[in-house]
């Protein structure tokens, strides 16, 4: 354990500055396996379409006593999409890099600023090269190069005091001293220089630098595994036994499956094998080489590993890391193969480099088992200097076996970067030459030709996009470009092109929820439905958004299933039939779930929480609409809410959808006679739904006994068979008896309250024995005759043809001195009434009128 944490026995300060290196390389190296883990989620996401579809639904059912009436009305549902966005710019991920290559840098500078003359003097031709690929001369529009004089002679400057005159100050110090200097330079950049976003320019251009940097240390540690299998077999306790079998084994072992990763990569083999990711093994050399370089610089006297290797090694291994993350985290693919090429390159030539180390300088001491790995770093014939050299010369060749597409592919990667910056800037004519120059170095790669793809598709230039996307195919396929190019398709009226596209996608990427969705959403356009549920089910079984899998399969299931899969769909989903209650954020699928609810005729199992005044989408309009058009009693908002809804300027696109919503939260909830007339006029008025709409306001009319407007309503809707109906002989009789007999059983337990009064009222506002009932009690309980004229003149003015309650604005008008209203009444109801009727009711009517009369001279 004192050996595997070997820094806890030293100086505090040295060992609270390592463990903290420590900290930022793993850091580094977190970020790196998160951006690996996203790909190219990274810098492309998954935007979703949402479109709205009818299917019909009940809002209603009543009775006459003799017949039951149902009022059909529609519910929408949510059918969703995945689009595939533009390719972005990572711009967290680019400062992240700048930020860990900064202080790798720091690092490197703290321990050349401590080492002796020539390693110095290397540190600063190295720092030179680094400044001049910064390229600081654009970042300040400046034609010399002072900016890069000014750079470097600030931090060579202070190298070489900390160098030449005070040696003595310790690594932290010197570590923190360039770091403040960093810290000033990067606010001067940012107060002065002249291009956009100057930071990510310093370090799209300085990629080139890091590229090279990592390089260098990937050579450095693809040796460690091999050496750490040196400590395994040196070290397993038995002595005095010959450990040249073992070692070849092990070896052995760990050589083949590095070449066959080499051979994968090259695309020498395609065995489908599952290997190891290179940048796996680069992972372990470097965390093995905190141990193994620690050994070389001390087996080899190289130099203090305290003060100064261990400064050289993690600033090394970060800005490494910070470079392989930042390709992942821009989706920079051909620097990604770059980098997975070169470990693999260098892995089997240093590793096959180091097994022959091994073997002509200690085969004898691993034959008689000892400790060789205490001397790995003190050879007895020839050094690890000489090997190393061997293994950069191999690694050499075989990066020309393959026409030096590994070089190629790190300018392509590296302009990649530079015209990532422009893309950011919004410089987009000098970001196309740029990726069209990655283009001309590797001109299949996927990062190009997206991000080409994403440019065109800002210009309106859809052959271009196309053609862009096409190629983005052809050797990194991804799901994102299937789904471009394929929507691209269908703008160009390619229809069965696009679904081509999408079955090549889901043959290359089976378990792709986004192309499963999709290419059912296609199959629907053909009506081939077996295929549609097919693609669904299979999105459903895959999914990552496992509420937009259900949600789209209960919306077909809604639209198109059969009466038992429908169902059984349905059961699922409705807690009421034993189904699943969990709560969803998700807006779509509680919207097909309100569907659902409006065609099992339950009351809803899920609800809606919006701002009063807020804006909707597709999704949230289909919800609140679902919820509020049928009767619904755990609707938590009132009609006021949804006209402050509707009358939000971006939701007038749902503006008829929402009057008839509120229309039906009067007429069920709060005031039917409100909700009566809004729907005469929205179904005089529309031009979407106007058959849907007479249909429904007829059978409220006719609920409410109405006959006349009923049939009138219902005739416009076309609904030819209920009007045949209502048209039998005798039916309008059967209406008035109907609602004789409910007023009478509504009436036949003795009201006291006003609000019982006003509950029976509010169900039954057109019904005349009730309208008589209720302004009895209002005259002579409550002693409020205007509020019964009022309720009673309503009522007339909805319902103008019939004689019952004509009468009773006639009546009541008198009652409160209307003069000019009786006799608009009386006229009525000679009209609508027959001459006997008439007769009987003016004798009622003169009778309260003498009674009026004489009560009026008993008060005088």
């Amino acid at each position: 354990m004192q050996k595997l944490f070997f820094w806890r026995n030293w100086p505090k300060n040295e060992r609270f500055s390592f463990v903290f290196i420590l900290t930022i390389l793993f850091t580094s190296i977190l970020l790196l396996s998160f951006y690996w883990f996203k790909g190219l989620e990274n810098v492309i996401h998954w935007d979703i379409l949402s479109e709205l579809d009818e299917i019909p639904a009940v809002l209603d059912t009543f009775s006459d006593g003799q017949l039951k009436f149902t009022i059909n009305g529609n519910a929408y549902i949510v059918k969703e999409r995945y689009l595939a966005s533009m390719m972005d710019i990572n711009l967290w991920a680019n400062h992240a890099f700048a930020v860990l290559f900064i202080l790798g840098l720091n690092l490197l500078l703290s321990a050349f600023s401590g080492m002796s003359r020539y390693w110095f003097l290397g540190g600063m031709v190295l720092l030179a090269g680094i400044l001049i690929t910064f390229h600081l001369e654009i970042v300040f529009n400046s034609v010399n190069q002072l900016p890069f004089l000014v750079a470097f002679g600030a931090f060579a400057g202070l190298a070489f005091y900390f160098n030449t005159f005070a040696p003595q100050i310790n690594a932290l110090k010197r570590f923190l001293a360039f770091l403040v200097l960093s810290v000033a330079a990067a606010a001067l950049i940012g107060f002065t220089a002249k291009a956009a976003n100057p930071s990510l320019a310093v370090f799209s251009y300085g990629l080139l630098s890091a590229i090279i940097l990592s390089t260098i240390f990937i050579l450095l540690v693809a040796h460690e595994i091999s050496a750490s299998l040196v400590w395994v077999v040196s070290n397993s306790g038995v002595k005095n036994r010959n450990h040249i079998p073992s070692f070849l084994a092990i070896s052995s072992i760990y050589l083949l499956n590095v070449l066959l990763i080499y051979l994968e990569k090259s695309q020498y083999i395609d065995w489908n094998m599952i290997s190891i990711n290179p940048v796996a093994l680069f992972g372990i050399s470097m965390i093995l080489g905190i141990w193994g370089f620690r050994d070389y610089s001390e087996q080899s006297n190289f130099f203090d590993f305290r003060s100064i290797g261990s400064w050289f090694y993690l600033g090394l291994a970060i800005i490494t890391t910070a470079t392989i993350g930042y390709a992942y985290a821009t989706a920079n693919d051909p620097l990604i193969e770059a980098f997975e090429d070169f470990i693999s390159y260098a892995h089997v030539a240093m590793g096959l480099c180091f097994f022959f180390y091994v073997l002509i300088n200690f085969t004898q001491p691993l034959q008689k088992g000892l400790e060789v790995h205490k001397v790995i770093y003190k050879p007895k014939f020839y050094e690890l200097l000489l090997f190393r050299m061997a293994a950069a010369i191999l690694v050499f060749m075989l990066i020309s076996f393959k026409n030096y597409n590994n070089y190629f592919q790190t300018k392509a990667g590296y302009y990649n970067a530079i015209a990532d910056y422009y893309t950011a800037t919004e410089d987009f004519q000098a970001a196309e030459t740029f990726y069209k120059e990655a283009l001309h170095f590797d001109i299949r790669n996927h990062k190009s030709n997206y991000a080409l793809a994403s440019l065109a598709l800002k210009n309106g230039d859809k052959e271009n996009t196309g053609l862009f996307l096409k190629n983005a195919l052809e050797k990194n396929a991804s799901p994102f470009a299937y789904a471009g190019l394929s929507k691209v398709l269908q703008e160009k009226d390619m229809f069965f092109d696009a679904l081509f596209t999408l079955r090549e996608g889901v043959s290359k990427f089976p378990q792709n929820q986004q192309l499963l969705t999709n290419i059912a959403y296609l199959y629907e356009k053909t009506k081939v439905l077996d295929s549609t549920f097919y693609y669904l089910n299979l999105a459903k079984t895959n999914c990552s958004d496992c509420d937009l899998a259900e949600s789209n399969l209960l919306a077909y299931q809604l639209k198109y299933g059969e009466k038992d899969s429908l169902y059984k769909s349905l059961k699922a989903s409705n807690p009421k039939l034993g189904g699943d209650n969990r709560a969803t954020k998700s807006m779509s699928l509680r919207a097909n779930r309100a569907a659902a609810d409006k065609i099992l005729l339950v009351q809803a199992t899920t609800n809606i929480e919006l701002t009063k005044d807020s804006a909707i989408n597709v999704s949230q309009f289909a919800l609140l609409y679902n919820l509020s058009s049928f009767n619904n009693t755990m609707f938590p908002y009132s009609s006021k809410d949804l006209q402050n809804i509707q009358r939000k300027e971006v939701n007038n696109d749902f503006f008829e959808d929402l009057e008839f919503a509120i229309s039906c939260r009067n007429y069920f909830s709060e005031n039917k006679l409100e909700g009566l007339k809004q729907l005469a006029v929205l179904a005089n008025d529309s031009t979407k739904h106007k058959p849907l709409y007479n249909q429904v306001a007829g059978m409220w009319f006719l609920q409410q006994g109405v006959y006349d407007k009923a049939v009138e309503l219902l005739s416009k809707a076309g609904d030819v068979s209920s009007v045949e109906v209502l048209q039998k002989q005798n039916y309008q009789q059967t209406i008035a008896d109907f609602q004789k007999a409910k007023a009478e059983e509504l009436f036949k337990t003795a009201l006291t309250k006003k609000a019982d009064f006003d509950k029976v009222l509010q169900e039954n506002p057109l019904n005349p024995y009730v309208l008589s009932k209720v302004a009895d009690f209002y005259n002579n309980t409550l002693k409020k005759p205007n509020d019964a004229y009022n309720f009673v003149f309503r009522a007339a003015e909805l319902n103008d043809t019939s004689a019952e309650i004509w009468k009773l604005y006639t009546l009541q008008s008198l009652r409160i001195g209307l003069t000019d209203y009786v006799a608009d009444g009386l006229a009525k109801v000679q009209q609508l009434s027959s001459p006997a009727d008439y007769q009987a009711f003016l004798s009622i009517y003169q009778a309260q009128k003498a009674l009026m009369e004489k009560t009026k001279d008993g008060f005088e």
